[in-house]
């Protein structure tokens, strides 16, 4: 969940509609992050903290020596029927409810000690000894204890066991594309900027058409890596990810469960909070970091953090890991390379396309778009798309209409428009800015995954709706109020005495709309006067002012929270579903996470990109998915793909969230082509009566007919969204069905299907690979290789169709094709699948990929067994 729960969401619209009409209005006309805070500060009354206190309560995160000693309990139960995976996660449960120092939590040690050596995880049974002994473990039971690790080191001489997985923060990177210092330095004397986390390759260059943007300094090969880049902050999606059913009905292990809280690689015995029963890590090198960092502020608002949404958690962890210091160094920065930024590019910048052409915050161009025109963004979050987290859904367009009704502004911005061309440089403007980029140093060095880069990405205050902009104002004004009152502020962000003088002098230098109460919050709490802004009551509360070291920090996590709708970058992870026993659905791209990526967050973006990404905990790499010429911009896809949906409803999506309207080259041709073509829905959509395609009536969005005019045949959309609806829902009945071990159910629901499309639907369309693979996975569960087998082939045809040859998708077809094969035993026919599969899947992820490990190891087994038939 992005944006906050649907409860909190409610209480901000019903806290606009008691505004008065001048309330909204000096409001709807701020866009400085500064002035949105502290209005919406002024505004809260306590009852606001109070219910988000309470919505909290539905999110425990205290820690439980009952609930401790229950899972205990039950992991005993599953090691007992030799179900290691789910003892250890329910050991692991316990771990994180008992109190530190707990005999409880020895025992939670020592028991998943147990389960390690079962599942050949030696060194990590190794640490558990040890934690257990810490711990209190009993006297009595050492000599258990000792006789385990006894056995573990045995095996771990005899070389058995599976390596444990470092930190990613400790392994060195992976970019295959090194330069010299001396091609570094020529580089930078013929005006590049060279980018810390990037292949010498690469280079940073700006014009005003296309903002801040990467570029090709000398040709890349396909499958190279471009770019790879630690997160500068992220934060896991609770209840995603790989689910492992454990005892009780409904209890199932996610996200939280599999990995380290701070570097996202996954665990097997993760290393549990000290205050909390929710953050675990994947060792104590990472939960003291954590701690230090960030999860000190945190810990005690695990509950509140939880109901205020992913975004609002990963836009106070930014600022919290910057520390005041990083916060006011960067404000300084941008302030004072306003004017000649301006005056280098606001000229230029009015005869072009973009909208506005007048600072942002001091620094930064509104209408200057560094990603394609909309601003740094990367495919993200997609908080209004992949989640369901539209305004409109959740009822806060109610903000908006009120303020139309009373004829208040609405400053959204126009939409800027993207360059047509996909790459290339214009010589006219595509060259190195003459001037100290945002994000770079004073001698033009890029900064990298630094706080003053993440700091340089536009928050697009004024594009962002007024209701958005509400929701988030008062969000992070209770959460500042809820961290005001559980105590000071981190060292980082109050420690020094300086700090306040420093901050003082900050605001004071901002060009503002304050109130006389907000200029003067560094007053004692005595002289403060009554909360005037208090809403749904009619006697003013006396209010404490947030500290000055409070309003930086409240600005700063508004900022990122607002920048983070355009920047955050969604991480994913190949995942076992842990449903059924089907091989088919054992690999799957789940979102585990939401991050910030500096650098990443440059790319522009495409509709049919020349890049890919891929995730190794919170570390990414970009690699070029074709080959790159020099002087080509590198692009990168935001979510809305050529492949999945037609240009109309693409250019829809991006203008959304991105404030963009999309001319890259795949929209461009499509464009030119047609214009909006056919709705995505008609594609393999075939005429009952004669098989000829269906198309839209002309002049009419909402009727379709037969292509062939002499068939006559009519289809309203809403019969035809019926009839697949319909379809795909007895599609997700029968893959039910298989998840509860009723395969041969699921077969005959999935053969009704069959009948149903026969003749309506062609060959390739999605539908029909939906079915298709469904049965394969069905038909594997009752180990019925070769029908499975022959399914998916059919699903790999439809992908390859809808993705093409070389895409990514077909890697992980081909991958679960490959997997069929070897398990039925058909080494020919396995060994004809791995080639294509390991090449796509080696383009699009390296040569490390674990998919690309697993095929080597299949082709390695096979080829053994062909060599063992051959000899006599």
């Amino acid at each position: 969940m992005d944006l906050p729960c649907p409860e909190w969401q409610d209480l901000a619209v019903k806290k606009w509609k008691s505004l008065s009409s001048a309330q909204k209005q000096a409001f709807t006309s701020s866009s400085e992050p500064s002035d949105i805070f502290s209005f919406c500060f002024s505004i809260l009354n306590r009852e606001d903290a109070e219910f988000l206190m309470r919505l909290s309560q539905r999110r425990p995160i205290h820690k439980d020596p009952t609930a401790a000693r229950s899972y205990r309990q039950q992991g005993n139960a599953c090691f007992k029927e030799r179900r290691y995976t789910q003892a250890a996660l329910l050991y692991s449960q316990g771990l994180c409810q008992a109190d530190p120092g707990s005999e409880e939590r020895a025992l939670c040690y020592a028991n998943r000690s147990a389960t390690l050596l079962h599942l050949k995880h030696y060194q990590e049974c190794l640490k558990d000894i040890t934690r257990a002994l810490s711990c209190g473990y009993p006297k009595n039971l050492h000599p258990k204890l000792l006789g385990r690790r006894a056995e573990c080191l045995s095996r771990l001489e005899g070389g058995g066991g599976e390596a444990g997985t470092p930190c990613p923060s400790d392994t060195p990177g992976g970019l295959t594309h090194k330069g010299t210092t001396e091609s570094q330095g020529l580089r930078e004397k013929q005006g590049l900027v060279l980018l810390p986390s990037a292949s010498p390759a690469v280079a940073l260059q700006f014009d005003p058409s296309r903002g801040r943007h990467l570029v090709a300094v000398s040709g890349i090969a396909a499958g190279e890596a471009v770019l790879e880049e630690e997160a500068f902050a992220c934060v896991l999606i609770p209840g995603t990810g790989a689910k492992v059913r454990l005892e009780k009905p409904n209890q199932e292990a996610g996200t939280e469960d599999w990995h380290c809280h701070r570097c996202l690689s996954k665990v097997v015995a993760p290393v549990p909070c000290q205050g909390c029963c929710y953050a675990r890590y994947c060792g104590e090198g990472c939960q003291e970091q954590a701690w230090e960092g960030y999860h000190k502020a945190e810990c005690p608002l695990g509950g509140e953090l939880l109901a205020l949404g992913v975004l609002a958690q990963l836009a106070l962890r930014v600022a919290l890991v910057a520390g005041l210091e990083e916060v006011l160094g960067a404000r300084e920065q941008m302030n004072g390379r306003a004017t000649g930024l301006r005056a280098a590019v606001v000229g230029s910048a009015g005869r072009l396309s973009c909208s506005g052409g007048i600072p942002e915050e001091a620094g930064e161009l509104k209408g200057m778009d560094p990603l394609g025109n909309v601003g740094e963004g990367s495919q993200g979050a997609g908080a209004s798309k992949e989640n369901g987290d539209s305004l409109q859904e959740k009822g806060l367009l109610e903000i908006d209409k009120t303020l139309q009704s009373n004829d208040a502004p609405v400053e959204t911005g126009a939409p800027a428009r993207a360059d047509p061309q996909q790459g290339g440089l214009d010589p006219g403007r595509g060259v190195a800015a003459p001037l100290v980029l945002p994000g770079c140093d004073s001698a033009g060095r890029y900064l990298g995954s630094s706080y003053r880069s993440v700091h340089h990405l536009l928050p697009h205050s004024q594009r962002h709706s007024p209701a958005l902009r509400f929701l988030c104002g008062v969000t992070i004004a209770t959460l500042c109020q809820r961290l005001q009152e559980e105590g000071p502020l981190p060292d980082t962000w109050g420690g020094a005495k300086s700090f306040s003088q420093s901050v003082e002098k900050g605001a004071a230098d901002e060009s503002s709309d304050l109130s006389q109460e907000q200029q003067n919050s560094s007053q004692s709490d005595e002289d403060r006067g009554e909360n005037s802004g208090s809403v749904g009551q009619s006697e003013k509360e006396e209010r404490r002012e947030p500290s000055p070291e409070l309003s930086m920090l409240g600005t700063a996590v508004l900022r990122h929270m607002l920048q983070l709708r355009c920047n955050a970058q969604a991480v994913t992870a190949v995942r076992d579903s842990g449903r059924g026993r089907s091989t088919v659905e054992s690999s799957a791209q789940v979102r585990i996470a939401t991050a910030i990526f500096p650098t990443l967050s440059l790319l522009n973006h495409s509709c049919s990109p020349n890049t890919s990404a891929t995730f190794r905990a919170n570390t990414v790499t970009v690699r070029a998915s074709q080959p790159i010429g020099a002087g080509q911009e590198l692009l990168h896809c935001y979510g809305p793909h050529r492949s999945r949906m037609p240009v109309c409803e693409r250019r829809r999506l991006l203008e959304e969230q991105y404030f963009f309207l999309c001319q890259c080259a795949a929209c461009y041709e499509e464009q030119g082509s047609g214009g909006k073509g056919q709705p995505a829905e008609l594609d393999g959509v075939r005429c009952t009566r004669c098989g000829s395609p269906v198309q839209s009536v002309q002049g009419s969005q909402e009727q379709y007919c037969c292509s062939l005019g002499s068939c006559g045949l009519a289809l309203s959309r809403l019969e035809l969204s019926r009839k697949l609806l319909g379809i795909q829902e007895e599609i997700q009945k029968a893959v039910e069905l298989i998840e509860r071990d009723r395969p041969d159910r699921a077969v005959k629901g999935l053969r009704a299907c069959e009948g149903r499309v026969k003749g309506f639907l062609s060959q390739t369309h999605p539908v029909q690979g939906e079915i298709a693979d469904s049965l394969a996975r069905a038909y594997a569960v009752m180990g019925q290789w070769e029908q499975a087998a022959a399914q998916l082939s059919r699903s790999v045809e439809v992908v390859r169709s809808q993705y093409g040859d070389d895409s990514v998708e077909l890697g992980h077809q081909l991958f679960k094709l490959a997997q069929l094969h070897f398990n039925g035993r058909s080494v020919p026919q396995a060994l004809s699948v791995i080639p294509e599969a390991q090449r796509i899947l080696t383009l699009h992820c390296g040569p490390g990929f674990e998919l690309v490990q697993e095929l080597q190891e299949m082709e390695l087994c096979l080829r053994g067994v062909l060599q063992s038939q051959r000899t006599p």
